[in-house]
């Protein structure tokens, strides 16, 4: 069954990041060869301010096995608090286009490769496409219900 039409990952390294270790970072959580799997990190450079550049690191997920691994190797570092978190808060990170939200702690997780879910804005950024049909709102809630609040997801 697909659950999400896309998931979008992203990490902004401003210059006082280590750019690198962020990069790695979304790299490892993203536990596929990229080359092999034909996906790209994009790198794009913003202004913010006081003109600094921060590096945007992005890595899109369209395809259905590369999801599902995905979402396999994220519930596998999730806890079960963590999950019951998720499914709690679920109507507040679900937005009206019906993209989820989730934010993942980018210190603790480039440091030392733990999940931990944050509400700052310094973190990697996980946006999931829902795939409802009929698209309403309450289908996709079902469907993020069923994902984080279910045992281990398999492919």
């Amino acid at each position: 069954m697909k659950y999400f039409n896309n998931v979008a990952i992203s990490v902004f390294a401003k210059p006082e990041d280590d750019a690198e270790k962020l990069k790695q970072g979304i790299l490892a959580l993203v536990p596929l060869n990229l080359e092999q799997e034909k996906l790209e990190l994009q790198d794009q450079k913003a202004q913010g301010f006081n003109e600094r550049t921060i590096h945007i690191y992005t890595i899109l997920l369209e395809k259905e096995r590369h999801i599902n691994h995905f979402l396999d190797f994220l519930l596998s570092h999730l806890t079960h608090q963590q999950r019951h978190q998720l499914v709690r808060e679920a109507e507040t990170r679900l937005d009206m286009d019906l993209t989820f939200f989730v934010r993942i702690d980018k210190d603790i997780w480039a440091n030392d490769s733990a999940v931990m879910l944050t509400d700052s804005g310094n973190c990697y950024h996980l946006k999931f496409a829902v795939a409802a049909f009929p698209r309403k709102r309450d289908i996709a809630l079902g469907i993020v219900t069923n994902v984080f609040k279910a045992a281990p997801f398999n492919q």
